[in-house]
């Protein structure tokens, strides 16, 4: 039987976190080639960028630091600490990703399938070891937490309304397609965060 009290070690949550934002980053640069818009401060961040030509990268960082202020009161110092972590390094990485791979997308649908999958999957990991990308992911963690609706439900939310605004700047198929990444990626949160079945837990 499993212990129940047991928590990640530091050099866990390390690997645990570097796979998660290598998954994120790379999900983010199969979206970024295929055209799509996802949702959550990352999307927010990609409509701002479309819309003035600012650095998605810098955009990103800085509409974080509420949430990571936030993050700070109601979750606690090690979360935040964390959180603001993987903001940079996702950040980075995302810069230097098309630098690094050149990716052609010849599907736009397969893309977003693809690339929220990616996404979903480093969102979970990181989820697993007490951390976000803080954003609008802190909202849904706490949302979780008080009004025992699950995270992957409430960031659902909040990306379709973030895709209805994106067709000011998207195509209505780059949106529809968009809206099929934003259901893989929260089915793979709802599913498989479930705080009755599994709870991250570090040192």
């Amino acid at each position: 039987m499993a212990d129940s009290t047991r928590k990640h070690t530091w050099y866990e949550d390390f690997f645990g976190l570097l796979t998660g934002v290598l998954l994120i980053s790379t999900g983010i640069g199969f979206m970024d080639a295929g055209g799509l818009l996802t949702g959550g401060t990352v999307g927010l961040a990609q409509l701002i960028s479309k819309g003035t030509s600012l650095s998605l990268s810098i955009v990103y960082v800085l509409i974080s630091i509420p949430f990571f202020l936030l993050a700070i009161f109601k979750k606690g110092i090690s979360f935040a600490t964390k959180s603001f972590l993987n903001i940079l390094a996702v950040s980075y990485l995302v810069s230097l990703f098309p630098r690094m791979v050149t990716i052609e997308v010849t599907n736009q649908t397969a893309a977003a399938v693809i690339a929220n999958t990616l996404a979903g999957m480093g969102v979970l990991a990181i989820f697993r070891h007490n951390s976000s990308l803080a954003g609008l992911q802190v909202v849904a963690l706490l949302g979780q937490e008080k009004l025992k609706i699950q995270a992957g439900y409430i960031q659902a939310a909040t990306d379709i309304s973030i895709l209805l605004i994106g067709l000011i700047e998207y195509s209505a198929i780059a949106t529809l397609n968009s809206l099929l990444g934003v259901l893989v990626f929260n089915g793979i949160l709802a599913i498989n965060h479930r705080p009755d079945l599994y709870r991250g837990r570090s040192a």
